[in-house]
């Protein structure tokens, strides 16, 4: 708070005693962990036994219980908007589970006739297991450079570091979105001139879009889309047309031909992200709730500090190990805006 005359802590902190020096790797992982959460670690307790109590004459005010962070660094696209549940495993590799119909593989209920048997559902165990990566980075700096830092700024350095991992991390997350997990489960792909006759290979119109949006049949609906930025641009500049205006459009001003769609795919916004990571001239789109399931492997994030003595450097290292699958791929539609 150099406002207030409080300059932060250089690094060389760290070092006055074996104590101080444990604290490296706790320090890089909360300020790693800050990035992925999009909120500051803190875990000061309300009061301590040097506070008074709130609301004495030496005391008129609480404290907060979390520091305010103004600049919070984080990913243009979070994890959170397209995990929809995360599982926490201890080894390389993960069985995922689909959960299927014994007659038609459709998740469906159905009549049941008298003294007739009652449709099952399934659990089964995907054919190819689902291989964790690692992501992280490393921070080398010499001891003298090292010594002099002051704390919250190499904390920046390090969340560059970590906004960087969860970029790679939303690349692979495309990739079994477009791909599948391994495991026969690669998303339909739909081509704008199929849903729209009138529509030109590679430029987006308003009936392909709603067309491709009604392709989430229920209980699925369409609650994001990554693309590249030219394709995104396209999304974000749709226009009706001067020729023909739909009714919805005038129901305002003159009370005729008002429709609330029913079907919340519809009726909802999208959550719309850009990345160079995304399929050209294609938009992904995908329901958070059922799309993906994130796998982590608890035992694999691991910070270490590293001395070379002969060099006279330190190494600051902070990695973890990843997985992604496809929960339903029906929650998963692709739109090829280029066919």
């Amino acid at each position: 708070m150099p406002q207030y005359g409080i300059q932060a802590s250089t690094f060389e902190e760290f070092n006055r005693t074996e104590q101080t020096r444990v604290l490296i790797p706790e320090w890089m992982l909360r300020t790693w962990r800050e990035v992925q959460t999009g909120k500051p670690f803190s875990t000061r307790s309300l009061y301590s036994t040097a506070d008074g109590a709130a609301g004495l004459w030496e005391r008129p005010y609480a404290e907060a219980m979390t520091a305010r962070m103004e600049q919070q660094v984080t990913p243009a696209i979070p994890l959170s908007e397209l995990v929809a549940i995360t599982t926490p495993i201890n080894a390389a590799e993960y069985r995922a589970y689909y959960l299927t119909n014994t007659d038609d593989e459709q998740l469906s209920l159905r009549r049941v006739a008298e003294g007739a048997e009652v449709p099952r559902y399934k659990l089964n165990g995907s054919d190819h297991v689902v291989n964790l990566l690692k992501y992280g980075g490393a921070l080398e700096a010499s001891y003298e450079m090292l010594r002099r830092q002051r704390i919250d700024k190499l904390a920046l350095h390090v969340r560059l570091m970590a906004v960087q991992a969860e970029v790679d991390k939303v690349a692979a997350i495309l990739d079994v979105m477009v791909n599948g997990d391994g495991n026969n489960n690669a998303p339909t792909t739909y081509a704008l001139t199929t849903l729209d006759d009138d529509a030109t290979a590679g430029t987006l119109t308003l009936p392909g879009w709603l067309a491709y949006k009604m392709k989430f049949a229920n209980p699925y609906m369409l609650t994001g889309a990554l693309a590249q930025e030219s394709v995104a641009l396209q999304m974000m500049l749709l226009t009706t047309g001067s020729a023909n205006v739909p009714l919805v459009t005038v129901q305002q001003p003159s009370g005729l031909g008002a429709f609330t769609p029913i079907n919340p795919g519809l009726r909802d916004s999208v959550a719309l992200g850009w990345t160079s990571d995304a399929p050209a001239q294609k938009i992904v789109g995908f329901d958070r709730r059922f799309a993906i399931e994130r796998i982590v492997d608890v035992g694999a994030t691991i910070t270490e500090i590293e001395q070379f003595i002969t060099r006279q450097v330190q190494v600051l290292v902070m990695t973890e190990a990843e997985g992604y699958a496809i929960i339903d791929k029906n929650a998963i539609n692709i739109l090829n805006v280029n066919a």
